[in-house]
């Protein structure tokens, strides 16, 4: 843990050094407010704990906290200053500029490493909250399956597509794709083949998708694919790239080797500003449904786009 040091009186910061880096902690140094900014500035993104004098020529301690505060946004920063006053009202006034705990020179080094201590503790509970948040974010936003969008994350994020589209007045290609006669794959090989069939065909698909794109699992064995500023007819080459991807190389799984095709129904609009994003959302899944319906009847392993005869 990266432990940063502002003090400009020298013996005290050589004790500050030599305590901490005792107790196993990397120390950086600065003789001034102005070079410890620079040094967090630096290395904000490593650094844990802070130890400000509260006086110091330059940028005072009480500004570098703020500085430091407003800066470390990735992570949470603890802070402890150094200080010579006693005075409630000085405390209290060092404690609202963002510092989590003080200490009064001259300090005793047992109770600097407590205080330390009491920092890191609450440093890694924080990393650790935001780390258990983080996973279960992605739980709620994504399919436990195939590791993409689920349902409800994919159709949020057309919405928010179809908003930006719309003030861009840019086209919006969004695809529907099935998996043909995905039920003969795990009737003939079993449920588990026939989900390593679904991890494979997504795997293969994002291959074929720009790092813009989007692809959530609409339900069962379909999947909705966005493709912003894409119109019909580039719409039909990616879908054309799209499902050759899946066709053109057998799947091997368990020793088993078949053959595996979808089907897919493109559409392109440009969306209108004034209209409600909810119906746009709806409309553009049906006529991408219906170009998917007309695929299937004829003979599927093909793509139709929406409109197109």
């Amino acid at each position: 843990m990266k432990i940063l040091i502002a003090e400009d009186d020298k013996v005290s910061r050589m004790v500050l050094i030599r305590t901490l880096e005792k107790r196993g902690y990397e120390v950086l140094s600065a003789r001034d407010g102005q070079e410890g900014w620079e040094i967090f500035q630096k290395e904000k993104g490593n650094i844990s704990i802070a130890i400000l004098d509260w006086m110091m020529p330059g940028i005072n301690g009480l500004e570098l906290c703020r500085r430091i505060k407003e800066a470390a946004t990735s992570h949470y920063v603890y802070v402890i200053f150094l200080t010579g006053k006693k005075d409630i009202e000085d405390i209290v006034e060092g404690l609202k500029t963002g510092a989590d705990d003080y200490l009064t020179k001259p300090f005793d080094k047992r109770e600097l490493s407590y205080r330390v201590e009491v920092g890191q503790r609450i440093v890694e509970l924080e990393k650790a909250l935001k780390e258990s948040n983080q996973k279960l974010h992605e739980m709620a936003v994504t399919d436990s399956l195939t590791g993409i969008f689920n349902r409800r994350a994919i159709l949020e994020r057309l919405r928010n597509e179809i908003s930006r589209a719309g003030r861009e007045k840019s086209q919006l290609c969004l695809m529907i794709l099935d998996i043909d006669h995905f039920k003969r794959v795990n009737d003939e090989h079993g449920h588990t083949v026939g989900d390593q069939t679904l991890i494979k065909v997504v795997n293969r698909i994002n291959f074929q998708l720009r790092p813009y794109d989007t692809m959530g699992r609409y339900g069962g064995e379909e999947f909705l694919l966005c493709f912003p500023g894409v119109n019909p007819e580039a719409g039909r080459k990616i879908a054309e790239r799209v499902r050759t991807c899946i066709c053109k190389k057998p799947f091997e799984i368990d020793d088993k080797r078949f053959n595996v095709s979808i089907s897919l129904g493109v559409t392109s609009i440009v969306p209108s500003t004034d209209g409600d994003t909810n119906d746009l959302l709806e409309a553009m899944i049906k006529t991408a449904d219906d170009a998917l319906y007309k695929a299937k009847n004829a003979g599927r392993n093909r793509v139709v786009v929406y409109g197109s005869g």
